[in-house]
């Protein structure tokens, strides 16, 4: 269907909406969500042209999905031109309330959002990433992330929220590898990747190819980060890898992190195959293992890829403080692995 023929159905099937109400043959919501499907120039003159009408059932509608276009800055932009020539004062204010919750920023004003933060005039630390995260600012997101001179938990927060940039994000965090640019950040960037892997199949096999690159990195924390990458958009192949570092790593959260990724494999996958494939590495890491949190989280793995329960307590998992497991957890730990031995014996019985 050409875009004048959307236009012209978009149209009918507002009249149609306004007229029927609640009896409408296509509800608001979805008539809202066609209209700000694209944001050219035609579609947002179309939208302002249905404002303008100022029709009471679907007014609050199209002010609100305003708010939801993809392209913030072409659409705050496009409201403060309009805004410009209008005398209509309902209209005018309608405007402004979208304009309001649209809240876009310039570069210049984020900029200078910032240097306030800093220098303590502001203390909106919340709204500032709220903002960034919805701008088109992908590459100045990315500049604060890594920069060290800012405060810690800051960072985190725009790290944290930087994969609401979705395939912008990854474009540009695929280009940094790509590039070999910032390799000391590689950890941080292929973790982000990892959650951001979905938005399309090209951005997932790129970023497997190199979370199987960096999960032989010489960096524990790289190691750890693309280990966990490969639980979240692993395959079978992968398992030989991840059991490599399960029995053989020497940074113990490494093998603690190659043995949940099975789990997650799992949960992704419901594939008996994996479960095949993972248990004898497992089988031979619990024998082994030392360190008695990734011991606990093994068990763990195999109760969750078998459904056979070792009687060790959730809470010992769930711990935060890994380090400090006590004497009578780490008793229970060892009764659970006892259990899980004599699983695996009975397993593999000859």
């Amino acid at each position: 269907m050409s875009k004048t023929k959307e236009i012209s159905e978009l149209r009918k099937l507002f009249e149609e909406i306004n007229k029927l109400k609640s009896k409408a043959s296509m509800n608001t919501s979805q008539f809202c969500s066609e209209l700000i499907n694209l944001d050219d120039d035609e579609y947002l003159e179309l939208h302002f042209s249905l404002l303008e009408q100022k029709k009471k059932y679907l007014q609050s509608d199209l002010k609100m999905f305003f708010g939801f276009r993809q392209d913030r800055e072409k659409a705050h932009n496009f409201l403060k031109n309009k805004l410009q020539n209008l005398h209509d004062e309902q209209l005018r204010n309608d405007v402004g309330e979208i304009l309001a919750d649209i809240n876009f920023s310039t570069l210049d004003d984020l900029k200078q959002w910032l240097e306030d933060l800093k220098s303590g005039k502001r203390k909106d630390d919340n709204e500032f990433i709220w903002s960034i995260m919805k701008s088109p600012f992908v590459e100045y997101h990315y500049a604060l992330w890594k920069d060290e001179n800012l405060d810690e938990k800051f960072r985190h927060h725009l790290g944290s929220r930087f994969e609401e940039h979705k395939a912008k994000g990854a474009e540009l965090l695929l280009s940094k590898l790509d590039n070999n640019k910032d390799i000391e950040f590689y950890p941080e960037i292929i973790f982000c990747l990892g959650k951001l892997a979905d938005s399309s199949v090209i951005e997932k096999e790129r970023t497997l190819e190199y979370a199987r690159k960096f999960a032989n990195a010489d960096s524990d924390f790289l190691r750890d980060r693309a280990i966990i990458v490969l639980g979240w958009i692993g395959n079978e192949k992968d398992i030989p890898l991840l059991g490599e570092h399960l029995l053989n790593d020497t940074n113990a959260k490494c093998r603690t992190w190659s043995a949940t990724s099975f789990m997650q494999m799992y949960f992704h996958k419901k594939n008996k195959s994996l479960v095949d494939k993972a248990l004898p590495y497992l089988k031979k890491a619990i024998s082994q293992e030392t360190d008695y949190y990734a011991l606990g989280c093994m068990i763990d793995v195999v109760k969750s890829v078998t459904g056979k329960n070792f009687g060790l307590p959730q809470y010992i998992i769930d711990n935060a403080d890994k380090d400090k497991i006590d004497t009578e957890d780490k008793e229970k730990i060892d009764t659970a692995k006892a259990k899980v031995e004599r699983f695996f014996k009975k397993l593999y019985k000859p």
